[in-house]
């Protein structure tokens, strides 16, 4: 009778990422790398939008006319690039670019084109041009609010002073305010304020930005690919 046989079995741990310092993390590479997705996509999107309307317009325009073939092919060959730009801007925070997901086409120049109309990415590619400005430039928006009310309220003691009289009434109307900053002193608690304000803005911004590639992520992505 021969003996059980023991063999050793090897694990493998899978190397984990440390979490992020929750105070400093607000202020890390990756926070950079989220202010300049959005701001980045502040421009693209309002070129996302001008592809939609180019789109919809030459589209609606010339479709029913032999010429206009040439001329759909020409702005969804745009519309797919712009696509692309976004993708590629994805990338920012993904850290790898996302993979285009169009069917392949064959046959003649009238098959081709309407198996571009037919693919479901052609409409998620201008769904995503129609959405994407409004979503980046909300994001934007918020962020940069925080990052000025931050930034403003710790310096304000560098800066009251060239105020009319002086003064900064903070929080309600000028003759009754909750606060007044009239002097370094009333100034220097505001610069506990503007540094939680500043923290908010660094994990904020981090987020918007995480919901925005997640938006561009679901119609552009793999995901959908073979759509």
């Amino acid at each position: 009778m021969s003996a059980p046989t023991t063999t050793e079995s090897t694990i493998t741990y899978e190397a984990r990422r440390p979490p992020p310092n929750v105070i400093l993390g607000a202020w890390d590479a990756g926070t950079g790398r989220a202010a300049g997705y959005l701001a980045l996509g502040f421009i693209t999107g309002i070129l996302g939008l001008i592809t939609f309307v180019l789109v919809v317009a030459f589209g609606a325009t010339f479709s029913a006319l032999i010429v206009g073939v040439p001329v759909l092919l020409t702005v969804l060959a745009v519309s797919r690039g712009m696509a692309e730009v976004e993708r590629r801007r994805a990338s920012i925070l993904l850290g790898t670019a996302l993979p285009v997901p169009y069917p392949l086409v064959s046959g003649s120049i009238w098959r081709r084109v309407g198996q571009w109309l037919a693919a479901p990415s052609t409409w998620r590619d201008l769904l995503h041009h129609l959405l994407v400005f409004p979503v980046t430039l909300f994001s934007a928006v918020v962020a940069l609010s925080f990052w000025a009310a931050g930034l403003g309220s710790m310096t304000l003691w560098t800066w009251y002073w060239s105020m009319p009289n002086d003064r900064i009434p903070l929080f309600g109307f000028d003759s009754e305010p909750l606060f007044v900053v009239d002097s370094g002193s009333s100034a220097m608690p505001w610069v506990g304020v503007g540094i939680v304000l500043l923290w908010v803005a660094g994990w904020m911004t981090k987020g918007l930005a995480r919901t925005s590639v997640g938006f561009t992520t679901f119609l552009l992505g793999a995901s959908q690919s073979g759509r």
